[in-house]
């Protein structure tokens, strides 16, 4: 469905309903885990053929949905607020402890959303290698990317995406789901080759170099 995008602010309105229509709402509403205003919003907005800032985190979580379902070893995981998602994944290395992705989006500015990065473990040795993958991830992107900003706090370590002009919820959903599956891989790559991680480090850096840089718009 083609949306023609207007950002816009809420309002407070007062409407007469009918009280079975609104009682269908509620329950539309609490199917979709959403409040009966927010509910109303979104069949407004998909009846008019309007974007509104939740629809359009819709699209984009959809988007994402779609092509991780596809791609073997990764799982998309929806969250009770609409902007928030998450993808999991094994990680290559002993007893593959589960490494999440949670993605939470923005409705407006600059930024599109942030993506934190966690592992639940309390091996310290493991943490430590996952610290010294984030300061090699952070490398790679000022090197190639430029400037991006980074947190890490109580182990979960944070990238924020910036918002490309012009990308539409459909090509920002396809951006959001590719530079998690890069980072995956990237991560992989560098557990797999521990034993020789320098060497391993400048494959990764080739790889990423000449094969991820280039399509990361976010």
């Amino acid at each position: 469905m083609c949306y023609n995008y207007i950002d816009m602010s809420k309002s407070v309105y007062s409407v007469i309903l009918n009280d079975d229509l609104v009682a269908e709402l509620d329950k539309a509403a609490y199917n979709n885990g959403v409040s009966r205003s927010a509910m109303l919003d979104r069949i407004l907005a998909e009846y008019l053929t309007v974007e509104t800032p939740v629809t359009r985190m819709e699209s984009i979580f959809s988007e994402m949905e779609r092509l991780i379902g596809g791609w073997s070893g990764m799982k998309f995981v929806n969250q009770p607020s609409v902007s928030m998602a998450s993808v999991q994944s094994a990680l290559v290395y002993r007893y593959n402890p589960t490494v999440k992705y949670s993605v939470e989006l923005f409705q407006s500015g600059d930024d599109l959303g942030v993506i934190k990065m966690s592992l639940r473990t309390q091996n310290p040795v493991l943490i430590s290698l996952m610290e010294s993958f984030y300061n090699f991830f952070i490398y790679l992107e000022a090197k190639y990317l430029g400037e991006r900003s980074y947190s890490y706090e109580d182990g979960r370590f944070s990238r924020v995406l910036k918002r490309a002009d012009g990308l539409s919820a459909e090509k920002s959903g396809e951006a959001i789901a590719n530079f998690v599956r890069s980072v995956n891989f990237i991560l992989n790559q560098y557990f797999s080759g521990l034993q020789e991680i320098d060497e391993r480090k400048k494959e990764i850096e080739n790889i990423y170099r000449k094969d991820i840089a280039p399509f990361i718009n976010i």
